[in-house]
């Protein structure tokens, strides 16, 4: 059963998380939901045409929730499929570019932005669209990191090898004298820690996710409840058992709950006579 006019949250798989977390940690008590198409990652190597269509079935899986607001917490989905989302639907649909691209055009002091993404979101150029929207004037960097949306849905966060592969992604922006830098995909802020020390204080470090955050606030009108736990329920098209085990290295705090879904005609559904298995992601017996 869904919760009581959930929140939803949809990522092709783990880096929603990144965004969950926040709005989790910012409104207790508030009731979510989260779907992750795992059984397509990654999406940033997939046409925005079929990410679009994979993402509008999931859309509709929320609506059959009771869904009051969705939040498309992949940068990719979002460049693939913001404004369709928003003509197929009557609830409100919040991506995640804008507000990130809106907070790093407000605090850039020299004009120049960092973009570090999925290839999907490179791509589609939604980034520097939304960013000289803000201020024509600006610098945008771009640069593609697939590698690290693999080793995030992996589990690989920190260590020597993750940190070669930001320093790889963060360097050449760095030198072309970014003052912001924006964490264009979610899967990306679960190796904060390692970007800010690499990062080093050259730049700041725009998280998507808590810019969401900021914006749900505003618009829905968000805030603490007086319970002091957060409701999460979330669904993924892949392997629940996997799914669990990530999501409870990912983010050991969050409680969450797993539901597996299937593809069937190009929609999302519950399976019909399944024995759902459902796991808690905060415990360690499971």
């Amino acid at each position: 059963m869904a919760t009581p006019d959930p929140v939803a949250l949809f990522d092709s798989g783990e880096g929603g998380l990144t965004v969950l977390r926040h709005l989790v940690e910012r409104f207790p008590g508030e009731h979510f939901i989260y779907a992750a198409d795992s059984a397509h990652f990654p999406y940033g190597d997939k046409s925005l045409d079929t990410v679009r269509d994979w993402f509008l079935a999931f859309l509709q899986f929320f609506v059959t929730q009771g869904a009051r607001a969705v939040v498309i917490a992949c940068n990719t989905a979002t460049a693939a499929a913001l404004d369709a989302a928003r003509d197929a639907v009557d609830i409100p649909v919040f991506g995640v570019v804008e507000p990130a691209a809106v907070r790093a055009a407000r605090i850039t002091g020299n004009g120049h932005v960092g973009v570090l993404s999925t290839l999907g979101t490179f791509n589609s150029g939604l980034y520097p669209q939304f960013l000289t929207r803000q201020n024509p004037d600006l610098q945008v960097v771009a640069k593609p990191c697939p590698i690290l949306v693999t080793m995030a849905e992996n589990g690989t966060v920190r260590g020597a090898s993750v940190e070669q592969e930001v320093r790889q992604c963060v360097t050449p922006v760095l030198e072309q004298g970014v003052d912001t830098i924006i964490l264009g995909c979610t899967h990306f802020p679960h190796m904060r820690e390692v970007f800010n020390h690499v990062v080093d204080g050259q730049a700041v470090i725009v998280d998507p996710g808590e810019e969401a955050a900021d914006l749900l606030e505003q618009e829905l009108g968000l805030a603490p409840q007086r319970s002091s736990v957060s409701e999460v329920q979330a669904w993924t098209s892949g392997d629940p058992i996997r799914f669990r085990a990530i999501a409870h290295l990912l983010c050991p705090n969050i409680p969450l709950r797993a539901h597996p879904l299937i593809w069937n005609s190009g929609a999302v559904t519950e399976p019909e006579n399944e024995n759902l298995t459902e796991f808690d992601a905060t415990d360690d017996n499971s």
